[in-house]
């Protein structure tokens, strides 16, 4: 299959002379460069010893919980954290629900439970899918949120084929990077952004649906969710196009080995910087304490954090928010 570039046609491009997303013989390609997702630094990690196993097995933090329901219920603008990449967010009356995850993943217990159940969530406007991980995308929650919910989907190029038979009756609509999706002129206008990441599920799927990230906006907020990303230069490309975000949503979590975790997810200091990129007035850290997935301390990404804002090294307003917390807009 030849080279080519893909985008979906119906939706507003807003990067001038951005022609879609690269792929090679049918898998999509990063901008910027790929990382390695071979089977065998996989094998690697697990052959190879955590330095820091004791320090590790000695970390009883976990997150702190809040009860979110009186927010829930209410007509404010806010949003409130879930656990790990899942926020539920309401902006101007539209509400939005990303990647959501209310269960384990992968044999992997939550390590916090879900602070309200799904049956309990307001109603939802939209689900926002930023890209195709069990971590990230899973089946069991989607169809729990069918059962209550009536929403719509705005995700990544090529998902619709992995997610609709979960979702029957669900619009679901595509887009590529830079690129605003078509919902009615008076809500949040959503666009799709670059992450460095990457998409597998199965033995041969490897990117063969697109990941990304979320900017929301209205006249008084502008929105930047994160999702999955390693560390790379798409932070400054998105700043071109979006010079002031009022909240950036970041990851923090799940980077150590780096020899792995690099091309996938930040770690605290390189979240720091991404935020610094995008000329964030409040940073939100996600991605932690929700999952044990990589080799750090469960409590280290906020320990990390604190000590950053205690040396001055933060611009703007950190907040750590428990699960469960809410965090309401001006």
């Amino acid at each position: 299959m030849a080279d080519q570039k893909l985008k979906n046609p119906a939706l507003r491009t807003i990067r001038p002379g951005w022609q879609g997303n690269p792929m090679h013989n049918g898998r999509f390609t990063s901008e910027f460069g790929q990382g390695n997702q071979s089977m065998l630094l996989a094998l690697k990690w697990q052959l190879t010893k955590n330095p820091q196993r004791e320090e590790k097995k000695l970390d009883t933090w976990l997150p702190p919980m809040a009860d979110p329901r009186e927010f829930l219920k209410s007509k404010q603008d806010g949003m409130v954290w879930l656990g790990h990449a899942t926020f539920f967010i309401r902006l101007g009356g539209v509400t939005f629900l990303t990647d959501p995850v209310f269960y384990g993943v992968s044999y992997m217990k939550r390590k916090v439970p879900l602070p309200v159940p799904p049956e309990e969530l307001p109603k939802l406007d939209y689900v926002l899918l930023s890209h195709g991980h069990f971590d990230h995308c899973d089946k069991k929650s989607l169809q729990k949120l069918r059962q209550t919910h009536s929403f719509k989907v705005l995700t990544s190029l090529k998902m619709q084929a992995l997610i609709q038979k979960w979702l029957p009756g669900i619009t679901i609509q595509e887009a590529g990077w830079y690129q605003q999706y078509n919902v009615p002129q008076e809500q949040p206008q959503v666009f799709f952004l670059p992450t460095y990441h990457w998409h597998k599920r199965g033995l041969t799927d490897n990117n063969k649906i697109l990941w990304g990230s979320f900017m929301l906006q209205t006249p008084k907020q502008t929105l930047y969710f994160g999702a999955d990303s390693g560390y790379d230069r798409h932070y400054q490309e998105i700043r071109k196009l979006f010079p002031k975000i009022d909240t950036c949503i970041l990851g923090v979590g799940a980077y150590s080995p780096a020899f792995i975790m690099k091309p996938s997810h930040t770690n605290p200091e390189e979240a720091v910087q991404a935020y610094r990129d995008l000329n964030g007035s409040t940073f939100v850290p996600m991605h932690y304490g929700t999952f044990d997935l990589s080799d750090e301390p469960l409590g280290e990404p906020v320990r990390r954090l604190q000590k950053m804002e205690a040396a001055g090294q933060i611009p703007g307003k950190l907040k750590i928010l428990a699960i469960g917390e809410p965090l309401l807009f001006e």
